[in-house]
């Protein structure tokens, strides 16, 4: 019995020696992640679109007829008066085809005065019954045909003597030359070009626009214009036109935005910036492009819950920016979304959250 006893009494001791020096259960890691807030802040959205200055109203202007140019008066940057010489063309051509014009409205009117005379006097003959009255007709349709005749070769005439006119180029409004495209010596083909002429105060900067931005660009309210060689002002903008078609080589939309308080010192062909501001939508907020995660093809991004652990939110993507994503739909302000290293994660990971602000108001989209 005694050694049973002591064989109990040994068990035991050991079993509480085994007991004391077991190791502790190992804690779970808690992971640094980078996040940000989701807050009402983060829905507008502002693209910047470099562009130039033109005027309101601009057009090409060229010659009427061919020639080759034997003087050019004005060049870029000139102001013109309306009715002011701008260039001239050889009017050798022009002059000589006015000449034959009148020498064959000369011809015509004594072909009509010799039919006049003849029908006069089958006339006279016909009321003393001396002749036929179908001599008498055709006498009436020769002098017709005659007339008609000489009135086809005035109206010739008027053509020709317009193309001498067309020789002398001339301004049609008061304005500034802001291209020119040939010189003196050039032969040139009626309607091209040979100088452009702005002849409005108004001012506007046009914009090369995405097409996946024109939906938001014509919903914008508030534009603002600054010229790169005026940098510390801003001007008011307002989108006046809008093409309806791409740009077949740029496949970007052409957009007109009107300076509103455009003064003396807003120059043709500046250089100079558009900042649209798009119109807040509830529920839309702009995240990093690295916070968007992809299960299958459903977007989705990595949300903190209140117990620091990780969970996968499905979202609707309303639109794509350069520099980050806008959610349309499946996130609420307040929340914490991860912005980086989204595709090392698993949902249910315990985090700590490392702030780094992220600016995503400002987009460039030049």
């Amino acid at each position: 019995m005694a050694a049973v006893a002591c064989i109990t009494l040994l068990a035991l001791a050991t079993a509480g020696c085994q007991n004391t020096t077991a190791e502790p259960s190992k804690a779970v890691p808690v992971r640094p992640v980078v996040a940000q807030t989701v807050s009402a802040g983060d829905r507008a959205l502002v693209e910047r679109y470099s562009g130039e200055v033109h005027a309101r109203y601009e057009a090409p202007i060229a010659f009427r007829i061919d020639g080759k140019i034997t003087r050019r008066d004005v060049g870029i940057g000139d102001h013109v008066k309306a009715g002011q010489l701008l260039a001239t063309l050889d009017p050798s051509d022009a002059t000589m085809n006015a000449a034959g014009a009148r020498a064959a409205v000369a011809a015509a009117t004594s072909q009509r005065d010799v039919a006049r005379l003849q029908r006069d006097r089958i006339a006279s003959l016909r009321q003393r019954a001396l002749v036929s009255q179908s001599q008498l007709d055709q006498a009436e349709d020769a002098l017709k045909a005659a007339e008609a005749a000489l009135q086809q070769a005035r109206q010739q005439l008027g053509v020709r003597e317009n193309q001498v006119r067309y020789a002398s180029l001339t301004a049609e409004h008061d304005g500034v030359i802001t291209t020119q495209d040939a010189e003196a010596g050039q032969v040139v083909a009626a309607g091209q070009r040979v100088f452009g002429l702005a002849w409005s105060d108004e001012r506007e900067v046009y914009i090369a626009v995405p097409e996946s931005r024109v939906a938001a660009l014509r919903a914008n309210a508030d534009m603002k214009v600054t010229l790169w060689a005026q940098p510390g002002r801003r001007y008011d903008g307002r989108l006046r036109e809008l093409s309806a078609a791409a740009d077949p080589q740029s496949r970007t939309f052409l957009a007109k935005v009107t300076i509103v308080d455009a003064g003396p010192d807003v120059q043709l062909q500046m250089s100079a910036d558009v900042a649209a501001t798009s119109t807040a939508t509830a529920g839309t907020f702009t995240l990093p492009a690295s916070a968007l995660f992809h299960r299958d093809a459903q977007p989705a991004v990595w949300v903190v819950d209140e117990h620091s652990r990780l969970a996968l939110r499905d979202v609707v993507v309303a639109r794509y920016v350069d520099d980050g994503v806008a959610i349309g739909s499946g996130l609420s302000p307040g929340e914490r979304v991860v912005t980086r290293g989204v595709h090392t994660l698993h949902a249910g990971d315990a985090v700590r959250i490392v702030d780094l602000p992220f600016q995503p108001n400002e987009v460039a989209a030049r």
